[in-house]
């Protein structure tokens, strides 16, 4: 399990001063999932990342590069380890391809479920043993064949009436588009979690847009509702929700 942060803003901006004053209370987040930290940003130019398996909360590298680095966009990702996938650096999201990045939060089962959709393009790609970064791959033969937009959307609803999982909330974004799924099973969650864990919240005002999971200061923030998926214009930050 997870946490999930993705930004898109009309101005060059780190990640915390986007976020507020309440982004340490996410920070703290990873204290309990601590198995990795990871930060892409996307432009028209590619994606950046840095990821570490080690504690966001912990780390002085995650401090230096939260607080340094500055873009239009990206996605930030806490990662709690599933049962029997290893904790290293090459598992750690997010996973990124050209201008495309990408995180997820839960489990799809078998871990390997989506191995046999992934093109023969992109399966050499894989530099992991997770579910996620087959999902990505996935994600990735899909939008080759018909488009970032609607190859998200077909991949997104293949693997919701296809496979079984605890939850594909998740986020991908290039350079001109965001797209969050909220998609999961609200009973297979981690026993002492609450009943919002897996909701996913966003802020959008003239400067851009936020979104993130659960379990920090989202006051006023809009929930996407259990699934259903929104794609954002970045350049124009028109907003659209579908069900899925």
């Amino acid at each position: 399990m997870c946490r999930l942060m993705a930004f898109s803003s009309l101005n060059e901006t780190s990640v915390p001063s986007f976020m507020g004053s309440a982004f340490q209370e996410f920070v703290e987040l990873s204290k309990v999932h601590h198995d990795s930290w990871g930060l892409a940003l996307s432009s028209a130019s590619g994606a950046t990342l840095t990821k570490k398996a080690e504690t966001a909360a912990l780390s002085s590298s995650f401090q230096e590069t939260i607080n340094s680095e500055q873009s239009r966009g990206g996605l930030l990702h806490f990662r709690w380890a599933s049962p029997g996938l290893p904790v290293t650096e090459t598992n750690a999201h997010p996973f990124t391809h050209k201008d495309i990045a990408f995180i997820h939060n839960g489990a799809l089962s078998p871990y390997d479920a989506v191995k046999s959709l992934v093109a023969p393009k992109f399966a050499p790609l894989q530099k992991g043993n997770t579910d996620s970064e087959q999902f990505f791959l996935y994600l990735l033969t899909e939008i080759e064949d018909t488009g970032f937009v609607e190859g998200v959307k077909k991949a997104i609803k293949n693997i919701k009436e296809n496979f079984t999982y605890s939850s594909i909330n998740s986020m991908i974004i290039n350079s001109e588009y965001l797209i969050v799924t909220s998609e999961h099973d609200p009973g297979n969650k981690p026993d002492w979690a609450d009943e919002i864990y897996y909701e996913l919240r966003y802020r959008l005002d003239d400067s851009g847009i936020a979104v993130a999971s659960s379990g920090w200061n989202q006051e006023g923030w809009s929930l996407i509702k259990n699934h259903q998926m929104m794609i954002v214009n970045r350049k124009t930050l028109q907003v659209e929700l579908i069900e899925l």
